[in-house]
Protein backbone atom coordinates (compact mmCIF):
# COMPACT_ATOMS: atom_id res chain seq x y z
CA UNK A 1 0.00 0.00 0.00
CA UNK A 2 1.20 3.46 -0.97
CA UNK A 3 0.99 6.77 0.53
CA UNK A 4 -1.64 7.72 -2.13
CA UNK A 5 -4.11 4.63 -1.18
CA UNK A 6 -4.16 5.10 1.90
CA UNK A 7 -6.81 6.94 4.26
CA UNK A 8 -5.61 10.23 4.94
CA UNK A 9 -4.22 10.70 8.77
CA UNK A 10 -6.96 10.44 11.37
CA UNK A 11 -9.67 9.75 8.77
CA UNK A 12 -11.67 7.06 10.15
CA UNK A 13 -13.27 4.22 8.36
CA UNK A 14 -16.96 4.66 7.45
CA UNK A 15 -18.24 2.00 9.46
CA UNK A 16 -16.41 3.27 12.67
CA UNK A 17 -18.27 6.89 11.87
CA UNK A 18 -21.58 5.00 11.18
CA UNK A 19 -21.24 3.10 14.62
CA UNK A 20 -20.99 6.53 16.28
CA UNK A 21 -23.76 7.70 14.86
CA UNK A 22 -26.02 4.82 14.81
CA UNK A 23 -26.96 4.73 18.39
CA UNK A 24 -27.59 8.15 18.87
CA UNK A 25 -29.93 8.24 16.48
CA UNK A 26 -31.70 5.04 17.56
CA UNK A 27 -31.69 6.72 21.64
CA UNK A 28 -33.21 9.44 19.44
CA UNK A 29 -36.01 7.87 17.61
CA UNK A 30 -36.77 4.86 20.00
CA UNK A 31 -39.46 7.35 22.49
CA UNK A 32 -41.04 8.35 19.20
CA UNK A 33 -41.71 4.85 18.03
CA UNK A 34 -42.51 4.07 21.47
CA UNK A 35 -44.86 6.38 21.92
CA UNK A 36 -46.18 5.69 18.61
CA UNK A 37 -46.70 1.38 19.76
CA UNK A 38 -43.84 0.61 17.03
CA UNK A 39 -40.41 -1.23 17.31
CA UNK A 40 -37.95 -0.11 15.42
CA UNK A 41 -38.36 -2.95 13.19
CA UNK A 42 -42.01 -2.66 12.93
CA UNK A 43 -41.18 1.12 12.10
CA UNK A 44 -39.06 -0.34 9.23
CA UNK A 45 -41.68 -2.61 7.70
CA UNK A 46 -43.98 -0.37 7.67
CA UNK A 47 -41.75 2.26 5.86
CA UNK A 48 -40.66 -0.40 3.36
CA UNK A 49 -44.23 -1.47 2.54
CA UNK A 50 -45.15 2.45 2.38
CA UNK A 51 -42.98 2.60 -0.01
CA UNK A 52 -44.38 0.81 -3.12
CA UNK A 53 -47.44 -1.01 -4.32
CA UNK A 54 -48.36 -4.31 -2.17
CA UNK A 55 -45.03 -6.59 -1.69
CA UNK A 56 -45.04 -10.05 -0.95
CA UNK A 57 -43.73 -11.49 2.12
CA UNK A 58 -41.00 -12.80 0.50
CA UNK A 59 -39.52 -9.95 -0.93
CA UNK A 60 -40.66 -7.88 2.10
CA UNK A 61 -38.34 -10.24 4.15
CA UNK A 62 -35.35 -10.13 1.47
CA UNK A 63 -35.78 -5.80 1.96
CA UNK A 64 -36.00 -5.55 5.16
CA UNK A 65 -33.27 -8.29 5.84
CA UNK A 66 -35.57 -9.55 8.63
CA UNK A 67 -35.75 -13.57 8.75
CA UNK A 68 -39.22 -15.00 7.47
CA UNK A 69 -40.20 -16.09 10.94
CA UNK A 70 -39.40 -13.13 13.00
CA UNK A 71 -41.12 -11.01 9.83
CA UNK A 72 -43.98 -13.37 9.95
CA UNK A 73 -44.76 -12.24 13.87
CA UNK A 74 -44.43 -8.47 13.34
CA UNK A 75 -46.58 -8.33 10.27
CA UNK A 76 -49.53 -10.65 12.56
CA UNK A 77 -49.04 -7.62 15.33
CA UNK A 78 -49.25 -5.14 12.64
CA UNK A 79 -52.55 -6.74 10.95
CA UNK A 80 -53.83 -7.02 14.34
CA UNK A 81 -53.65 -3.52 15.25
CA UNK A 82 -54.87 -2.70 11.36
CA UNK A 83 -52.09 -0.95 10.09
CA UNK A 84 -51.17 -3.44 7.26
CA UNK A 85 -53.26 -5.78 5.10
CA UNK A 86 -52.04 -9.38 4.11
CA UNK A 87 -54.06 -11.04 1.53
CA UNK A 88 -53.74 -14.16 -0.61
CA UNK A 89 -51.73 -13.61 -4.27
CA UNK A 90 -52.25 -15.01 -7.46
CA UNK A 91 -50.04 -18.15 -6.22
CA UNK A 92 -52.02 -18.89 -3.47
CA UNK A 93 -48.99 -19.98 -1.83
CA UNK A 94 -47.73 -16.30 -1.14
CA UNK A 95 -49.09 -13.52 0.56
CA UNK A 96 -48.86 -9.61 -0.27
CA UNK A 97 -48.55 -6.89 2.42
CA UNK A 98 -49.39 -3.64 1.69
CA UNK A 99 -50.05 -0.85 3.90
CA UNK A 100 -53.83 0.48 5.28
CA UNK A 101 -54.78 4.01 5.79
CA UNK A 102 -54.64 4.00 9.05
CA UNK A 103 -51.49 2.51 9.21
CA UNK A 104 -50.33 5.58 6.67
CA UNK A 105 -51.82 7.82 9.03
CA UNK A 106 -49.61 6.67 11.75
CA UNK A 107 -46.54 6.48 9.59
CA UNK A 108 -46.79 10.03 8.08
CA UNK A 109 -46.92 11.09 11.71
CA UNK A 110 -44.30 9.08 13.11
CA UNK A 111 -41.94 10.25 10.43
CA UNK A 112 -42.41 14.05 10.69
CA UNK A 113 -41.28 13.52 13.82
CA UNK A 114 -38.33 11.62 13.21
CA UNK A 115 -37.43 13.78 10.38
CA UNK A 116 -37.68 16.41 12.78
CA UNK A 117 -35.10 15.06 15.80
CA UNK A 118 -32.63 14.30 12.71
CA UNK A 119 -32.90 17.76 11.51
CA UNK A 120 -31.80 18.50 14.98
CA UNK A 121 -28.87 16.65 14.98
CA UNK A 122 -27.50 17.18 11.61
CA UNK A 123 -27.80 21.02 12.39
CA UNK A 124 -25.65 20.44 15.50
CA UNK A 125 -22.26 19.98 13.23
CA UNK A 126 -23.47 20.88 9.57
CA UNK A 127 -24.98 23.15 7.43
CA UNK A 128 -28.54 23.14 6.34
CA UNK A 129 -26.62 23.11 3.02
CA UNK A 130 -24.27 20.10 4.24
CA UNK A 131 -27.44 18.28 5.92
CA UNK A 132 -29.16 18.26 2.56
CA UNK A 133 -26.02 16.88 0.61
CA UNK A 134 -25.50 14.24 3.68
CA UNK A 135 -28.71 12.66 2.96
CA UNK A 136 -28.41 13.02 -0.40
CA UNK A 137 -25.07 11.08 -0.86
CA UNK A 138 -26.30 8.60 1.64
CA UNK A 139 -29.48 8.34 -0.53
CA UNK A 140 -27.52 7.29 -3.53
CA UNK A 141 -25.25 4.75 -1.79
CA UNK A 142 -27.69 2.78 0.04
CA UNK A 143 -29.20 2.62 -3.38
CA UNK A 144 -25.88 1.67 -5.04
CA UNK A 145 -25.98 -1.21 -2.08
CA UNK A 146 -29.23 -2.64 -3.06
CA UNK A 147 -28.56 -2.90 -6.45
CA UNK A 148 -25.43 -5.22 -5.40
Amino acid sequence: MTDADSPPCGEQDLAAVMFRILPRLAALEEPLLREAGLSMWEYAILTEVASGAAVSQRELSRRTRRDPTRLGRHLDELVKRELISRDRSQDQRQRTVAITDVGQALLDGVRRKVRQIEDELLHVGLTESDATNLRRLLDRLAAACESD
